[in-house]
């Protein structure tokens, strides 16, 4: 994991940045490739989030997503159907990023 501000290297489990003391993300939303993992995304969402982190994940443009989404839906019926099944089975960011601090 990287430090947001200086950009040096941290453990996983530093709280703080050892080098300038800024306090390190809750979680990562990195997966083990350095690749974004599959979440719903919680800033810059339309309805779930669930357009917006399949194009996070992938580094595609959102609104070619949604698009897609949309086409599918009109155009075969499954576009609905496949956009349910993902908001119920993709986490969501927040329970990763808004943890309340204690």
């Amino acid at each position: 994991m990287y430090c947001t501000s200086c950009g040096k290297e941290m453990r996983a489990d530093d709280r703080f940045c050892p080098f300038c003391g800024k306090v390190a993300p809750v979680a990562t939303s990195y997966g083990p490739y350095g690749q974004p993992r599959l979440m719903r995304i919680y800033h810059g969402r339309k309805i779930a989030g669930v357009c917006g982190g399949i194009a996070r994940h992938y580094n595609w443009d959102p609104t070619l997503v949604r698009i897609a989404f949309l086409a599918a839906w009109l155009l075969h019926g499954i576009g609905f159907l496949a956009y349910i099944i993902a908001w119920i089975a993709m986490p969501s960011e927040e329970h990763y990023y808004y943890a309340p601090v204690r």
